[in-house]
């Protein structure tokens, strides 16, 4: 054997290794995810948190994910999470899922998900929510840690061709929503000097959303009011802003993901549903983690990619 075949073959021998260790990396890593769930120190575990809104892929994905991470998780639904046909929604089977899964595993595991049914516009159902909290909690407890809204709507036009009672539904979804559940939880929150995390204003830059750009900055303008407000009572009051994202996938309703001879809905070993779209990417997931487990939070957190290039990337991999 010559010398430049024996060293072809050597890089060839070297590169096969290289893929060997690559993988063998990548598979310890899967492990170690999925094993972490189960420490006793994750941050946040056990703590309970209120996501206002779960129908949309927003308020899922950051209720599967916080359970994951090992919160108590009550999961907002607009017609329940029972199993009629009313209220059998994506969500609903997607949370139900979950639990399934969770219940057929043979370790102890943190975190779960309590879906209720919860409507921001009903201020009834809000109080009949709080008391399904209430009745959920350990003896001795009666306080959550955080309020997430993530209750949304939206529609699009042009501001001289839109109906005028399109503005009046997404104001009193999305602003006055907000502040019928800081008034309803807010017993619960001081308990724990707990904290209300709000969606502030995004990057609106496409045509026909001026109405729902509106509302995004008066939740911005009455979370700067009521962080004031609630401050002496020890309840902190963050807000979110997402940059980067698309404005409708935030609050769009998730599909499941069709894969031929399935019949359930399958779960991949974090945790995580096969449903789509996801509305974030990691990296703001794990902005979301730093803002509910720091003892001190900021007033606002940008959500966006961690890397602005990697945005195409991971908008076809989500």
């Amino acid at each position: 054997m010559d010398e430049q075949t024996a060293f072809v073959l050597a890089l060839q021998i070297l590169a096969l290794f290289s893929i060997a260790g690559a993988l063998l990396l990548y598979l310890l890593c899967k492990i170690q995810k999925t094993d972490t769930v189960t420490f006793e120190n994750i941050p946040g575990a056990g703590k309970p948190i209120l996501v206002t809104c779960a129908d949309n892929c927003l308020g899922l994905q950051i209720s599967i994910h916080l359970a994951n991470r090992g919160f108590r998780v009550f999961s907002g639904l607009k017609n329940g999470a029972g199993t009629g046909a009313s209220s059998d929604s994506i969500s609903a089977r997607v949370i139900r899922s979950w639990q399934k899964n969770r219940e057929s595993q043979n370790v102890i595991m943190h975190g779960s998900i309590v879906a209720l049914p919860l409507d921001v516009n009903r201020e009834d159902i809000l109080h009949e929510a709080a008391d399904i909290i209430r009745g959920h909690l350990p003896a001795g407890e009666d306080g959550i840690w955080a309020v997430i809204n993530t209750t949304g709507l939206i529609y699009k036009g042009r501001l001289d061709l839109q109906d005028t009672s399109h503005w009046e539904a997404m104001f009193k979804t999305n602003v006055i929503g907000v502040l019928r559940s800081a008034r309803v939880f807010q017993g619960l929150l001081r308990n724990t000097s707990g904290r209300i995390i709000t969606i502030g204003p995004e990057d609106c830059t496409e045509s026909g959303l001026v109405g729902y750009a509106a509302t995004r900055h008066a939740v911005k303008g009455a979370s700067i009011a009521l962080r004031k407000e609630l401050e002496p009572l020890g309840i902190k009051v963050v807000t979110l802003e997402p940059k980067g994202f698309s404005t409708e996938g935030l609050y769009i309703l998730p599909k499941i993901k069709k894969i031929e001879d399935q019949t359930e809905i399958s779960i991949d070993l974090n945790g995580s549903i096969e449903y789509h779209p996801k509305a974030l990417p990691p990296h703001a997931l794990q902005i979301i983690d730093v803002c509910l487990t720091t003892s001190k939070p900021k007033e606002n957190y940008t959500l966006r990619y961690k890397y602005p290039w990697s945005q195409p990337l991971q908008l076809l991999t989500m």
